[in-house]
């Protein structure tokens, strides 16, 4: 078996509190957010485990037995989500085990296909189950993010940006940098169930930079390493495929592999990036020889 069993309790415990906060954060607003959005994200996706990446490890693996075996110590790993849990608890053995679960079947995987066939089977299942996950909401979301951003792009790499593109990304920037928009991304970040908080700031050209300095995705498992194949397959590779170059708002990731942080880049109003630093993030070669 190719998982970390979890810590004892104490140890579990003192890393939570550590990671996550104690008493009263155990309650907080955005615990509450995080807890309710974890529950419709297991819900809508954990399925894809056992009813896609596992009927397919039965089909290539040699002894199909073993991996059901396997799985099923797995999914003992699991912590019962107990009535009188803090929604963070609550959130913490929820998503904790989905990431557990999705990066032992993602290994398993990929000691059967070559580097390319497993990327692409992985990442494609993954994204078409979020498309699923999103469903009728991701059209709406790209008619919104069009009408609240025409005026960001898109740009050309290089270009300057229009009168209207400077003055929305300066808009943009002081809400995100104030106060207000401070307190909304550590209260009420709808994004925090996944990656935990982040700090934004507003690019020129309508880039939006995002800089995750420990994402949660890691840190949930309490296995005590990072979640490679889940973070550089089911959340980078799928995210950048369902919002790729032809998407309203494409997406860049930027895993920072072995720590805890990644960074990711958003075109709002799609078009190309203007960045040299979000170019480098997408062609890594180019990245190291300079």
């Amino acid at each position: 078996m190719t998982t970390a069993a979890l810590t004892t309790q104490e140890v579990r415990r003192a890393l939570v509190a550590e990671e996550f906060g104690a008493g009263s954060q155990q309650w907080s607003l955005q615990a509450w957010i995080d807890f309710l959005m974890a529950r419709i994200l297991v819900g809508r996706v954990s399925d894809v485990i056992p009813k896609t990446y596992m009927p397919i490890l039965r089909l290539v693996c040699q002894d199909p037995a073993k991996a059901d075996a396997d799985y099923a110590a797995v999914l003992a790993l699991r912590e019962p989500v107990r009535l009188f849990d803090s929604p963070r608890e609550k959130w913490r053995k929820m998503y904790g085990a989905y990431i557990r679960e999705l990066e032992w079947v993602f290994g398993e995987l990929r000691k059967h296909f070559p580097g390319a066939e497993y990327q692409e089977l992985v990442i494609d299942i993954m994204a078409r189950t979020i498309r699923g996950w999103l469903g009728a909401f991701l059209p709406t979301l790209e008619a919104s993010t069009r009408s609240g951003a025409a005026g960001l792009g898109p740009h050309a790499p290089g270009q300057e940006p229009g009168w209207i593109a400077r003055r929305t990304a300066k808009a943009m920037k002081r809400t995100i940098n104030g106060p207000v928009g401070r307190w909304l991304m550590s209260h009420l970040n709808p994004a925090s169930f996944m990656v935990g908080p982040v700090e934004m700031e507003m690019q020129p050209a309508g880039e939006l930079k995002m800089f995750i300095p420990r994402c949660w995705m890691h840190t949930a498992p309490c296995d005590g390493h990072t979640q490679d194949q889940s973070c550089v397959q089911a959340c980078k590779g799928a995210c950048e495929r369902v919002f790729g170059p032809d998407s309203i708002a494409p997406m860049i990731f930027e895993p920072h592999l072995p720590d805890y942080s990644c960074t990711v880049w958003i075109k709002l109003g799609g078009g190309e990036f203007a960045s040299e630093a979000v170019n480098a993030a997408k062609h890594p070669a180019n990245k190291a020889a300079a």
